[in-house]
């Protein structure tokens, strides 16, 4: 199997991802914040994308985080309107991480920036949110759990 045929079918289970999340309603306007504001919320692991990173969706200000990986440090080379044209514009931020081996458990933690926005002030919650994610050995998730801080909605 070449690798620009490996690297297609990465792109369509991607993209199924993000098609099936669409359909299930979760990257929808599902609260009424803008995507960009607000605390940290609805966060996903999508899967390895075509240039071999991890890649996670989330909405808020602020950034997410692997626990007990925090030597696995987000790639910052682009921004999110770069983001935005590899993944699709789905009102959500694209994180990007080094890949680890799989199969593998990780805890996504979001990190949410003080900051003002249209509902006033939003100031870093107690508990953040975070997701559950079971990696299969082809690093596309098997499993996930969420759990959403709901306090500031």
């Amino acid at each position: 199997v070449s690798t620009q045929s490996t690297g297609i079918f990465k792109m369509f289970k991607f993209a199924f991802a993000l098609s099936t999340l669409l359909l299930l309603g979760v990257l929808e306007n599902a609260s009424a914040l803008d995507w960009m504001n607000g605390p940290i919320r609805d966060i996903y692991y999508l899967g390895v994308s075509s240039e071999n990173r991890m890649v996670i969706a989330y909405r808020g200000m602020g950034d997410v985080y692997i626990q007990g990986r925090r030597h696995l440090r987000e790639y910052r080379d682009s921004n999110w309107m770069g983001k935005n044209r590899k993944y699709g514009n789905y009102q959500c931020h694209y994180a990007e991480f080094p890949v680890i081996s799989f199969p593998a458990s990780i805890k996504i933690v979001g990190n949410t920036l003080p900051h003002s926005g249209r509902r006033g002030y939003v100031r870093k919650p107690a508990v953040e949110t975070w997701s559950y994610a079971q990696i299969g050995a082809n690093g596309f998730p098997t499993y996930q759990k969420l759990w959403s801080n709901k306090s500031w909605y």
